[in-house]
This record gives structure tokens, C-alpha cells and sequence, in this order.
């Protein structure tokens, strides 16, 4: 078995355990022993070891107020790796502050986590030296990953911050090339969803026209340049995932359920659909929380919590017409088009956003690519 998928498996293993154990851990204490330590152990750190991994490890930049940080790993008498732990379900966003306080204090320290747990933020200090940068560069939610098991990208990540590969100058040139990544997928569903000027009169200029007035480009161009990037991202996946079915490559074997490589199109092709039809940032974070459960004959697609976030029930339907099963007022709808469940999908999926909250993972668009 490979590193990689040796690692995937102790994380999914760690994650579907931490879920389990989490309704029990009700401070940051129980926290930091029964949910954070584990995940140091995962990383290669032993944290019985006080020479290895400190509790309580002094951050004091101001010796008027005193400071300390939940947890230190040490390389050589020095702290290299800052973690803060909060309770279960804490808005960590609220806690970033205190962690970057810490961060700075420590100059030896060249990675933080904030956790509750259950969702780990990662920071370096990208912008400037020894200051800590005010977004992760890599979220992780033990939740999606229980269920859906981690992506590459963050196992990549994962293997260069543990005890055995540990090198502060990779993990930051990584950091970095998920930071910007991050921003520019933000900007690419943004100029999708609504093409700036600069943005249109860039591609207008490709397509041979010039000096374009700025009311032409608000009234016609700009709607023109979204249903082409609409048609040239979008509409490959989908008639990627009719051929599929036309292919036959779904197949259910002696009963059991057998999650295909068609409904893993279809559902990576869901999240990045909703990436296109919805705006608002809360939303767009929320599209990592999107899920499935693969039952005999059908494919739920759902939203944080299977039964309450329920989006649509998709079947396999015949001659190339599927059925994808939404509450009301939609119900069903029998399609070979992808795009006719446009306005379902961003409809429910809004309204489930709505109903139970964003979820704890802040953006995570990274984790969606």
C-alpha cells in the first residue's frame, strides 16, 4: 500500500471516530485530548512525549499579557507548529485572532492550526514574515471526510506537515500555490456569474472587437460572455455524463450498492453547477457541505445532514432520460438535459442553506477543486 493510501485511510478512519465521540466533547479540554491530539498522532508527532509536543507552550509577545497556546510542536527546544483548540462547533473566524496573536509571538513557528476539532484550519505567514496570514491556506472538515473520504491535494498537504517530511519552506510554497489557487477559483465563479468590464472588453479583445461602449457590454455583451462560459465549462460535463449513460457504465452486482463512476460525475458535476448558479459568498462556501448517499436504485444528493438537507433523489432512468426527484413545489423532473434542473437545484439548495446554516468549514473552494 502506498504512503498516500495508507495516510487516506488513517484520516478517513480518525475522521469517522472523532464524528462519533464529538456529542461527548463539551469544552476545549475534551477537545484538545479526545479530537486534537489524535490528529497530531496522525500527523507522526507523539505527544507524550513533552521534548515533541507541549501543552500550554508560552506566546507571550507583550510580557504585561501573558499568553499561551494550546498546544506547541517542537523541533530542537523550539515550537514549529502552533495549535489552538476550541470547543466543538466554535466559530473559529472569531478565534483567528487569537491564534495569529500567538503565531506572532512564536518566531520559530512556521505553521498553525486552529481547531474544534472536528474542522482544522491551516495558516502560514505568506503575506509577511512571522505574521500569520488572515485565511487558512487548507481547510479540512472531519464531517465530508467521514463520508467522502479527503482529496488529494489535502493528503499532499498532510504528508509534507507531518514529523517524517516536515519542511517549513515546502509547506509554505504550498501554502501559497493553494492560497492563490483559492482566490482565483473566487474570481473565476464571480466574472462567471457576473463578467466584469475589464473582464469582458479582456475577451471581447480576443474575439476581435475594440474600443466596445461600456453600455453595449452592461446590456449585451456581458450576458453574452456568461452563457459562453456557461457553454464551455459547463455543458462538456454534462454531456460527458450522458455519454456515460449511454455507454452503459452504471451497474448494480448481486445487490449491493455500488457507487459508479457515472453518479461520482454526476455528483462533482452538481457542486460545480451550484458554483455557477449561486452568488452570494455564504452560499458558495456552503457548496463543500454538499454530500451523497448511494442507496439500491438511486443516488441521494444532499446538503450537510441527509435527511433535513436533502436536495434530490437522482434514478438512473432509460433511453437516456434520468429522474431527478426534488421536494415541492418541483418534484419530478425526467430530463436527458442537465441544465433543466437548474432552477431546482439552486432553488432547494438555497432554501437548505437557509434552513440549517453555513457550515463550520470556512471556504473551502479549495476543497471543492
Amino acid at each position: 500500500m502506498s504512503a498516500s493510501s495508507l495516510l487516506r485511510g488513517e484520516l478517513q478512519s480518525l475522521a469517522r471516530r472523532s464524528v462519533e465521540i464529538k456529542g461527548a466533547c463539551r469544552n476545549e479540554e475534551s477537545t484538545k485530548l479526545y479530537l486534537a491530539l489524535p490528529f497530531v498522532r496522525l500527523l507522526g508527532f507523539d505527544y507524550s512525549n513533552p521534548l515533541e509536543v507541549y501543552p500550554e507552550h508560552d506566546a507571550t509577545f507583550d510580557e504585561r499579557q501573558p499568553n499561551k497556546v494550546d498546544l506547541a510542536v517542537m523541533r530542537g527546544g523550539e515550537p514549529v507548529i502552533a495549535i489552538e483548540c476550541k470547543h466543538v462547533g466554535a466559530d473559529l473566524r472569531q478565534a483567528r485572532g487569537q491564534l495569529r496573536g500567538y503565531y506572532n509571538a512564536l518566531p520559530t513557528t512556521k505553521l498553525a492550526i486552529l481547531t474544534d476539532g472536528i474542522t482544522f484550519e491551516f495558516f502560514v505567514d505568506s503575506e509577511e514574515p512571522n505574521l500569520m496570514d488572515e485565511e487558512p491556506f487548507l481547510t479540512l472538515d472531519l464531517e465530508v471526510i467521514s463520508r467522502n473520504g479527503a482529496a488529494v491535494d489535502a493528503l499532499e498537504m498532510l504528508a509534507h506537515m507531518s514529523k517524517e517530511s516536515f519542511n517549513p519552506d515546502t509547506i509554505a510554497e504550498l501554502a501559497h500555490v493553494q492560497l492563490v489557487k483559492k482566490r482565483l477559483r473566487i474570481s473565476f465563479v464571480e466574472e462567471a456569474n457576473s463578467p466584469s468590464e475589464d473582464f469582458c472588453r479582456h475577451f471581447l479583445l480576443k474575439a476581435g472587437l475594440k474600443n466596445v461602449r461600456k453600455a453595449a457590454i452592461d446590456r449585451y455583451y456581458a450576458p453574452m460572455i456568461k452563457t459562453a462560459f456557461n457553454e464551455a465549462l459547463v455543458l462538456p460535463m454534462a454531456e460527458q455524463i450522458r455519454k456515460s449513460h449511454e455507454d452503459g457504465t452504471l451497474g448494480l452486482s448481486d445487490e449491493r450498492v455500488v457507487t459508479t463512476e457515472r453518479e461520482l460525475s454526476l455528483f462533482n458535476y452538481i457542486r460545480r453547477r451550484l458554483a455557477f448558479l449561486v452568488k452570494e459568498e455564504k452560499s458558495f462556501r456552503a457548496i463543500e457541505a454538499v454530500s451523497y448517499k448511494d442507496y439500491l436504485g438511486k443516488l441521494i444528493i444532499f446538503y450537510d445532514k441527509e435527511r433535513k438537507g436533502r436536495l434530490f433523489d437522482f434514478v438512473e432512468g432509460a433511453n437516456g432520460f434520468d429522474k431527478f426527484i426534488f421536494p415541492r413545489p418541483y418534484g419530478e423532473i425526467v430530463t436527458n438535459n442537465m441544465l433543466d434542473i437548474d432552477e431546482a437545484l439552486r432553488a432547494v439548495f438555497m432554501a437548505r442553506v437557509r434552513e440549517i446554516g453555513s457550515p463550520r468549514v470556512a471556504v473551502r473552494l479549495a476543497d471543492i477543486a
